[in-house]
């Protein structure tokens, strides 16, 4: 599972594959927190690979990854 989470014009997006919308933030790091868990969450659940993307600037770079 890859959970991305954005970021344009100073706002903070987590997108879940599971999730027709994206959960918006206006603070990076606690964005990037519930992404965090979201992932570990879901490794712990299924045993499945789970990683978390940070997407901003047209750049990304997995930042977290679990299996």
């Amino acid at each position: 599972m890859l959970i991305r989470l954005q970021c344009e014009q100073r706002q903070w997006r987590v997108l879940h594959p599971d999730r027709p919308e994206p959960i918006e933030f206006r603070d990076g790091v606690r964005a990037f927190d519930f992404a965090e868990t979201l992932a570990r969450l879901h490794f712990a659940d299924t045993g499945q690979r789970a990683a978390v993307r940070v997407e901003a600037s047209g750049a990304f770079v997995e930042a977290i990854s679990y299996g």
